[in-house]
């Protein structure tokens, strides 16, 4: 597992354990840059988008934290094990 990544606009963590800084892969989690702090958003297999319900958060530790348990929501248990690698 390659773990989160520094992006462009933040960080990223592709699920398949590819680097998510040179590789874009399905599911990933995204930690975004916004003027009110971090923002943690979940892609899916589909392709769909989904924002944490947290809205912004002021640390990278606290996006993290939302961004692995909001994919612990939306996955389920087929990818349990790549996100207690993230942790």
């Amino acid at each position: 597992m390659s773990g989160w990544a520094r992006t462009a606009d933040g960080w990223a963590a592709n699920l398949d354990g590819s680097d998510a800084a040179a590789v874009f892969s399905l599911p990933r989690l995204e930690l975004r840059t916004s003027t009110v702090g971090w923002r943690s958003v979940c892609l899916l297999a589909d392709g769909t988008l989904r924002e944490s319900s947290n809205g912004s958060m002021g640390s990278v530790v606290a996006a993290k934290a939302a961004a692995l348990e909001q994919a612990g929501r939306m996955l389920g248990p087929a990818h349990a094990a790549a996100l207690e690698l993230l942790r």
